[in-house]
């Protein structure tokens, strides 16, 4: 593998360096694209040892993730205080704004407790 301390890059102009990276581009897609198809004919040849086509392998995984519901999916917080103009809030995270203007007019929170 060159390093760019094994190539002169101060002696192309900016047209050979545009070149160059176009070049290069060029040539890492056209490896990228060659890994893929390796992958994929390895990965075939593996379905093919267990008796099973690529698509089905596909399909089995997909149909697993469809059956799977999501853990972490959370319900609604019940909100624990309202405002004035029936703002609510869970009383969970930052204090918001109408609050904290209500208690620095001298107001208690619990005022604003839903019951």
């Amino acid at each position: 593998m060159a390093t760019s301390a094994s190539i002169d890059l101060d002696a192309f102009s900016a047209k050979q360096l545009t070149e160059l990276i176009q070049a290069a581009e060029k040539k890492r897609q056209e490896k990228a694209q060659n890994e893929r198809i390796a992958l994929l004919e390895e990965m075939t040849n593996r379905a093919q040892d267990l008796g099973l086509t690529l698509e089905e392998l596909v399909e089995t995984r997909s149909a697993k993730r469809a059956t799977k519901t999501r853990q972490d999916t959370r319900s609604k917080v019940a909100a624990k205080f309202r405002g004035p103009n029936g703002e609510e809030w869970t009383g969970r995270g930052r204090m918001p704004n109408w609050l904290v203007a209500q208690e620095a007019t001298g107001r208690k929170r619990d005022e604003f407790l839903i019951k």
